[in-house]
């Protein structure tokens, strides 16, 4: 007879003999296994069945070892992946990415500068080349177009395999002849200039997956960081800490500067960790004062990349709440001959946006579907140039055109005139709340118990399947508040006969 079943009719024998009073004891082996997937993913050992057999439940040792344990780390990140929704599928950067056609890696982004026309290839042929893989001859095609043939290089991404490159595209050109940087964004319409040294200012797909899968894995581990260093839960969206691997240096090392409308560095070139590009490992790295924890996490901005979308994930995820269309919906606005642009007053509106904008406005010194911080110095909240030239017959700067208010097609409209667009509509204290940032909200939401209050209920969510609130719930929400440890949460939860009840 196994070990298991003889535990079991060893069990049932003391069971008949002496009932068990105590609610974690009517199924001991119920408890203990949904005890262990709950918290580790696995069943119980063979070992810790004995154990458990010899003491007659799951000992407060065991419990704490359980909680302890790297697995019970990735149960918790597999919720808050969940969470942050952090699985990035983008395009980085469609200019710097090269594809394979033929076996042979080509820039169809970069083809009507160096072959003349648009997604032209190299051709199947070794090219002759100089030193620095630029093309001293090639063929002219019938359409107009040149075949410069490829070369061999050893790329960032796999520096152990040889790899056939397009010529034009593998040249290791620093400067091009018209003078321009070959690293900068400037040089993607310079002939002269491709990918560099080891295509490092390339990307494939593999190399783009693993950026992507490095900003993502960011987050979550931030809260890995947060479980082993003891720190309370709110740690986790306001620590100024961000975890990096080699293809994340190196993207913001050599791709990042390709695009700075939509890229910036979090820290300094010089405090960039030195890590091999294709290092998966992650290394701590402390940001600079304007990033505001996880809610400014490259893997945060580009998930959502709309501040509104930032909003309502922070609002759904971490503080529980959503919104709820009126019953019978917006209704018929059409009798509205120039609805007003502000939807915080709009009618049929109101209802979501009252709430919704002036949260999203938290965001509002962080671009929208980027990672770029625009700080107060560059961007004042007003800008007396740009409410002049919206006033008057003058032509508005670009940069009053691209981020102020200086058009007004509502009265409503006019007292804006000349500030940074999200400043627009906001009354009150609410106009602090582009330069709070969205750690003000976070703040706001960990004073007034909402974010503790949310991550309980996320938590019996997750162990009990529940959704309504309960006495035992608010009870557990304040004892949650008043520490924010969440491991003795989670412990709470499952010591509780509640969740001895709900065990199979």
């Amino acid at each position: 007879m196994s070990r298991f079943l003889l535990f079991c009719s060893v069990a049932f024998l003391v069971a008949a003999e002496d009932p068990w009073t105590d609610a974690s004891t009517h199924d001991l082996h119920g408890y203990a296994r949904a005890l262990s997937l709950d918290l580790r993913g696995v069943v119980p050992t063979a070992d810790e069945l004995t154990e458990i057999e010899e003491s007659g439940a799951v000992s407060d040792t065991m419990l704490d070892a359980w909680l302890g344990s790297s697995d019970f780390e990735e149960q918790v990140i597999a919720k808050h992946r969940d969470f942050f929704w952090n699985q990035l599928e983008i395009n980085l950067l469609q200019r710097r990415k090269i594809f394979k056609r033929d076996g042979i890696y080509f820039s169809n982004q970069r083809a009507r500068y160096t072959r003349l026309q648009t997604q032209a290839h190299c051709g199947d042929f070794e090219a002759d080349v100089n030193e620095l893989n630029q093309p001293q001859s090639w063929v002219e095609n019938d359409d107009g177009s040149i075949s410069e043939g490829y070369v061999v290089v050893y790329p960032y991404w796999d520096p152990e395999t040889p790899t056939e490159v397009c010529a034009f595209d593998a040249q290791l050109t620093t400067e091009s002849e018209n003078g321009v940087d070959c690293s900068t964004e400037d040089a993607h319409e310079e002939q002269d200039c491709g990918c560099g040294p080891n295509m490092q200012w390339c990307l494939v797909n593999a190399s783009e997956n693993a950026v992507e899968t490095g900003f993502s894995r960011d987050l979550t581990e931030r809260v890995r960081s947060v479980l082993q260093s003891g720190g309370s839960y709110a740690d986790i969206l306001t620590g100024n800490t961000m975890y990096m691997n080699g293809p994340m240096v190196h993207f913001f090392r050599y791709i990042a500067p390709f695009d700075t409308e939509n890229y910036e560095l979090p820290v300094p070139l010089a405090m960039l960790p030195e890590i091999s590009p294709y290092d998966e490992g992650f290394t701590p790295v402390t940001l600079a004062e304007h990033h505001d924890g996880v809610l400014t996490a490259p893997g945060w901005l580009l998930r959502h990349q709309t501040n509104r979308g930032r909003a309502n994930r922070f609002y759904s995820a971490f503080l529980c709440k959503e919104f709820i269309p009126p019953e019978g919906g917006v209704g018929d606005l059409s009798d509205q001959e120039v609805p007003t642009p502000n939807l915080i007053m709009r009618e049929g509106c109101l209802g979501c946006h009252a709430r919704l904008e002036p949260w999203a406005a938290y965001w509002g010194r962080w671009s929208e579907a980027s990672i770029v911080h625009r700080s107060a110095d560059d961007f004042p909240a007003y800008s007396e140039v740009c409410q002049t030239c919206a006033t008057s017959t003058e032509r508005c700067p670009d940069i009053c055109d691209d981020y102020y208010v200086v058009e007004s097609s509502h009265e409503d409209v006019d007292p804006y005139l000349g500030w940074y667009l999200p400043y627009a509509f906001l009354t009150g204290d609410k106009k602090e709340h582009p330069d709070l940032g969205p750690l003000g909200w976070v703040e706001l939401s960990e004073s007034d118990g909402s974010l503790g209050t949310c991550a309980t209920r996320n938590a019996a969510r997750w162990l009990l399947n529940w959704e309504e609130s309960s006495e035992v719930y608010e009870t557990w929400a304040a004892d949650f508040n008043g520490h924010e440890d969440y491991r003795a949460l989670i412990k709470q939860i499952v010591t509780s006969p509640q969740y001895w009840r709900g065990a199979p």
